[in-house]
């Protein structure tokens, strides 16, 4: 099967799209150039950090957690468990620095109030319990019912 080609339009939403990336990654390098307050180094060890993590830790395990989903989930149940674990992945990035405490002080007692890692636990239980009763109704959805079937002659 040969690639369709694209159209005009196409090709120059792709180019503008990629100009607008450019500029706005190079006024960000600029600004952290300029900036006399910013620190070179911290900025440096987060890049670092985020590709490291990202290519070492977050690519290959998705990679073996969508290997398993492939091999071990019958088709009717991956879109289901696929769109838990991106709720999970979603939740996790936002709550990940509450449940770790980052900005928690012991003189500022109203800093990070609430009890952050059992309402993150409440969550991923919610969303899993939702999932698995997903699961068990499309199930049972499936399973043909005796009326139904019928023998052949």
């Amino acid at each position: 099967m040969t690639a369709r080609p694209a159209d005009r339009s196409t090709v120059w939403l792709r180019r503008a799209l990629v100009a607008v990336g450019v500029l706005a990654a190079a006024y960000g390098v600029v600004g952290v150039l300029t900036d006399p307050s910013v620190s070179l180094p911290n900025y440096f060890r987060y890049t670092l950090t985020v590709l490291f993590g990202h290519d070492l830790l977050v690519l290959p395990l998705a990679i073996v957690l969508g290997a398993v989903l492939t091999r071990w989930l019958p088709g009717w149940a991956r879109p289901v468990v696929q769109g838990a674990l991106f709720v999970t992945a979603a939740l996790t990035v936002v709550a990940l620095p509450l449940v770790l405490g980052f900005g928690r002080v012991g003189d500022e007692p109203s800093a990070l109030p609430r009890d952050y890692p059992r309402g993150f636990l409440l969550c991923l239980a919610a969303i899993w319990l939702a999932t698995a009763i997903l699961l068990v109704l499309r199930a049972i959805r499936r399973r043909p019912s005796d009326s139904t079937i019928r023998e052949r002659p």
